[in-house]
């Protein structure tokens, strides 16, 4: 039997979790409506496998389409939750009958009368092949804890947002000056 990575089977998933107990219920809400926001404007391929997706760059889809909506604090959490859905939606698909659901890891006492800490979970293969398999110019998106994270109102209808390292050095920041003034489309040439 093939197993669907779907986006349909994605938030069949997250149904699942709640009625099965198997995750805090207002944990798997928040995963639910963060999925309904972000995950909209996806490619065939995307719909067909939900593990393929680029999150930062669905948020930042959802963001320019509605600019102003969330905060760049609530982004960063969608972003969170959806990743988090995935994550859990691929190790289902892969161990239906061992998934242990989010926050349940083992908690019998080991032999040093201590409570073993709950299982870590690694990212999906996917994951971790997509920083390698990346063109140089795209960087994977930053954490809000691998850097500062700046809101800037560019116009009324729309907020500019940028990460940068929390030691970003002069250098650094006049090339990323000079890459902002190429964006411009009226750009003219000083002689």
């Amino acid at each position: 039997m093939e197993t669907s990575y779907s986006r349909a089977g994605l938030l069949q998933f997250l149904d699942t979790l709640g009625t099965k107990g198997l995750a805090n219920a207002n944990t798997v809400q928040s995963m639910k409506v963060a999925c309904g926001k972000i995950l909209v404007d996806l490619s065939d391929a995307e719909e067909a496998d939900v593990r393929g997706i680029d999150v930062g760059l669905a948020v930042r889809k959802f963001n320019n389409k509605n600019p102003g909506k969330l905060s760049p604090s609530s982004l960063s959490e969608y972003q969170r939750r959806v990743t988090l859905a995935i994550r859990e939606f691929d190790l289902y698909q892969g161990n239906p009958t061992g998934y242990k659901g989010i926050g349940r890891g083992p908690t019998a006492k080991q032999e040093g009368g201590e409570k073993s800490a709950p299982r870590k979970r690694e990212g999906t293969p996917r994951e971790a092949g997509k920083a390698e398999s990346q063109p140089p110019s795209h960087s994977p998106p930053a954490t809000p804890t691998s850097g500062l994270s700046f809101a800037f109102p560019l116009r009324q209808d729309f907020l500019a947002q940028l990460v940068v390292p929390r030691d970003m050095k002069l250098e650094e920041a006049q090339r990323l000056c000079a890459f902002v003034r190429a964006l411009a489309v009226d750009i003219t040439t000083d002689k």
